[in-house]
């Protein structure tokens, strides 16, 4: 499988290793991510935390989309007054 890679910094893994405090830097900075090659192919990709967090709520996001149209393509769907009554705060007993 072929991935293009659209990172600018693009280091073997030798150089991120002397340079790995001033890489991190850099990358905080610019918030760009770093590709770490081994052998000349991409081993791995540094993000910066808060783009981590955001590809994964995004991906997590995908994943429900996903899982409530295939629900929807199956039937398994409740109409609005079902909904509205599953909403409604029930009397405590």
């Amino acid at each position: 499988m072929s991935t293009a890679l659209l990172a600018g910094n693009i280091l073997p893994l030798a150089a991120f290793k002397a340079r790995a405090s001033e890489v991190l830097n850099g990358m905080r900075m610019d918030h760009s991510p770093v590709v770490i090659t081994q052998n000349g192919i991409a081993a791995a990709v540094l993000l910066p935390p808060e783009e981590y967090d955001r590809l994964v709520e995004h991906s997590a996001f995908l994943r429900a989309v996903g899982e409530g149209m295939a629900d929807s393509a199956a039937g398994r769907t409740i109409s609005h007054e079902e909904f509205v009554a599953e909403l409604a705060p029930r009397p405590e007993v």
